[in-house]
Formats: structure tokens, C-alpha cells, sequence
């Protein structure tokens, strides 16, 4: 019940879920699961990044230690796009060496109705949040169309929700920066975008206000941007900023004003921008996410020079 009950306390039972099938030696059925399930929810819960970091390593060193190479190869791509925003990698991750699985082979990404699926699934979506918070337009649309591909093919419960959060906001995106004489392609992701925006809108009324409604406000707002309805998307914005602070993810409410400052910027009123990208830095960096804030500072730059 992660969805229903408020995230950030409710995640813990999945640790301790973890350790106790880990002890008694079933490593491969529920194990995984809880150990799949707590890590990703510590990084997008908007746990402290270093703890987060430093729990992954100790579970990656476990895994390692009873062979357990399938949630290995899954935890992966989460804890490249953690080591990135703490910045203690560079690279993103279409940079990045290929992940192998359980068996040592290169995966073949081709094969996306196979046996690699949810594995690719779990890749894609690490590497279209990643490009989303770096603002990597080509690798986040490029992440998002393999993401879409194969998604019809992994059957997920509600508590894996972060995928159509983040693939809504690259999805709606990726649909105004697309050219404007081509409608068909535009209108392809602003459809993915509001998909996604439903289901976590139907989450919101049915599992948890606590869990989704910040991120029902943030997809609003970005579909209202796409439709130039500027006074709701503003509306809307500050909605998702507030909601966030409220139930304390952290890390969306940098991401929220953010996405307000670069709203600001690209409808011609820059000075209006700056404190979104301000609270934006000083949010990132209280995740823990430094190389992300440091990015920010072009921004910052820019205005105090005005």
C-alpha cells in the first residue's frame, strides 16, 4: 500500500521486508521485489541523495555476495542517475556502458516483447528522468519513445507509478519543442502525455492525495503550457510547488519550479523566472542533488547581472 499511505514513511517496510527474506535465504522471489521497490521509491521519494547512494552500494554489495545478478542489473540504471546528481558521474546515461543481465549478455533492445522487458523498462525510464532533470531534449525523447515501446509489454502495479509522472512531463516536452509543421508528431505526445497525466490523475482520487496530487498539478501545468493557456499553467505551477512542499518530496518541488522558471523564460517574461530557478538551486541542493543545482547557475547568473 506505498500509493495509499504517505510515501516517505511507508517505503521503510520494504527494507525491513527485504532484509528478512535476505536472511532467510529467499533472494530471488520477494527479495527482489522489496529491494527493487525500496530503492527506487528512497530516490524519487526525495530521500537524502548521499543516504540514498550509500544504501544502494550496501545492497548492490549483498547482491553481489549471494549472486542475485537479476535485481543487480535492475538497481543499476536507478543508482547511475543517483551517482550523477550527487555528481560523482559525468556521463549520462546514453553514454554509459551497456548493461549486461544476469547471464553476461549485452541486452538487445530490439527485443523488447521478450524476455527483457521489464529490464529494459527499468533502463528506459532511468535514462528519461535523467535526461528530463538535465534538460537532454534528445535523450529524453529518445529514452521516452523505447520507454513507450515497450511498456505494453510489462504488466506494473500501482506503486511503479514514477514512469508515467516522469514520461508524462518528457512527453509534453518533447511536444513543444517538436516542429511546428509537423502536427502528427506533436499531437502523437501530447496524447502519451495526457494518457499518462489520467492515470496519475485516477491515482490521486483513488489511492492518495499525499502521493500524487503535486504531480497531477505538475502534468497540468504542462499540458496548459502546451496549450498556451498560460494564466491556469501559472495557477497550476504554483499549485504543484505548494502541494510538494506540503507532503515533503523534495525533489518535485525543485523540479516543479523549475519547470515554472524555464515556463517563464520561454514565454518572453525572464524576470519573473529567476525566483523559480532560484528556489529551484536551493531545493536541489537540499535533496542532495549538487551537480544538478550547479546547473542552474547559468540562470542565476543571468539575472543578477540584469
Amino acid at each position: 500500500r506505498i500509493h495509499v499511505e504517505p510515501m516517505q514513511s511507508s517505503i521503510e517496510c520494504y527494507l525491513d521486508a527485504y532484509k528478512a527474506h535476505m536472511k532467510s535465504g529467499n533472494t530471488y522471489s520477494n527479495a527482489v521485489w522489496c529491494s527493487s521497490v525500496y530503492n527506487m521509491c528512497c530516490l524519487w521519494s526525495g530521500k537524502e541523495l548521499n543516504a540514498v547512494v550509500d544504501s544502494m552500494k550496501d545492497t548492490m554489495k549483498e547482491l553481489k555476495y549471494h549472486k542475485n545478478f537479476v535485481v543487480l542489473t535492475l538497481m543499476k540504471p536507478t543508482f547511475r542517475v543517483a551517482l550523477r546528481l550527487i555528481g560523482q558521474s559525468d556521463a549520462p546515461a546514453s553514454q554509459q556502458d551497456n548493461l549486461t543481465n544476469a547471464f553476461g549478455e549485452t541486452f538487445n533492445e530490439g527485443n523488447n516483447a521478450g524476455k527483457y522487458a521489464s529490464l529494459l523498462h527499468t533502463m528506459y525510464f532511468a535514462k528519461l528522468s535523467e535526461a528530463l532533470i538535465f534538460r537532454e531534449l534528445n535523450e529524453a525523447e529518445d529514452a521516452a519513445e523505447k520507454y513507450f515501446s515497450v511498456d505494453r509489454f510489462v504488466g506494473l502495479p500501482p506503486v511503479m507509478f514514477f514512469g508515467k509522472f516522469y514520461s508524462g512531463l518528457v512527453s509534453f516536452w518533447v511536444a513543444r519543442e517538436t516542429d511546428d509543421n509537423d502536427r502528427k508528431e506533436s499531437k502523437k505526445w501530447i496524447k502519451r502525455g495526457v494518457e499518462c497525466k489520467d492515470k496519475i490523475e485516477k491515482l490521486s482520487v483513488s489511492a492518495s492525495t499525499w502521493n500524487f496530487e503535486n504531480k497531477l498539478y505538475l502534468l497540468q501545468a504542462e499540458e496548459q503550457f502546451c496549450s498556451r493557456n498560460f494564466e491556469r499553467a501559472e495557477t497550476l505551477y504554483d499549485a504543484a510547488i505548494l502541494s510538494s512542499k506540503m507532503h515533503k518530496f523534495v525533489n518535485e518541488e525543485a523540479l516543479a519550479n523549475e519547470l515554472a522558471g524555464h515556463f517563464y523564460l520561454e514565454t518572453g517574461r525572464r524576470n519573473r523566472s529567476g525566483h523559480y530557478f532560484s528556489q529551484a538551486f536551493e531545493k536541489y541542493n537540499e535533496w542532495g542533488a549538487v551537480a544538478k543545482a550547479t546547473t542552474l547557475t547559468q540562470y542565476l547568473d543571468e539575472e543578477s547581472e540584469r
